[in-house]
């Protein structure tokens, strides 16, 4: 389970038992190193901007937020390279976590995934700001699950 989430919360839980058994969105968590309230809009608009087909967000905690998408994969990178270059011209490290959801899976494991994910996130990139993907609609670079299996 992720550091940062000792487990899910329940606004998550319940927006993820609402979800279709056909639904493969991305999951996206963000994580910024001071309060990311007012950062928000801006994050909003980036995404916004990119027009997914659907989005749900919450914000997790003071310095976490929760973004579900239903887009494409290169929507999803268009939309990760817009929050970095905004927060860089900020000059405020953003960690990000996507992992995208294959619908013959549990969605509150593959939210707990994306927690660990960011994890590696931050232990990677530490006081720079950075990203990984699990995403499975990228076949040539898909790491799989395996390792979060364990």
């Amino acid at each position: 389970m992720s550091q940062l989430l000792k487990n899910t919360p329940s606004e998550v839980s319940n927006y993820l038992k609402s979800m279709d058994s056909y639904d493969d969105p991305c999951f996206m968590l963000i994580s910024l190193e001071k309060d990311i309230t007012p950062f928000i809009d801006m994050i909003e608009t980036e995404v916004d901007s990119e027009k997914p087909y659907d989005k749900t967000s919450i914000q997790l905690t003071e310095k976490l937020y929760f973004i579900s998408l239903d887009c494409t994969y290169e929507t999803m990178l268009n939309i990760l390279a817009k929050l970095h270059k905004g927060m860089n011209e900020l000059k405020m490290n953003i960690h990000i976590s996507v992992f995208r959801h294959n619908c013959l899976g549990e969605p509150e494991q593959t939210f707990l995934w994306c927690g660990m994910l960011l994890n590696e996130v931050k232990e990677e990139f530490g006081g720079n700001s950075g990203h990984k993907v699990n995403d499975f609609q990228d076949r040539q670079n898909w790491p799989g699950i395996k390792k979060y299996m364990a």
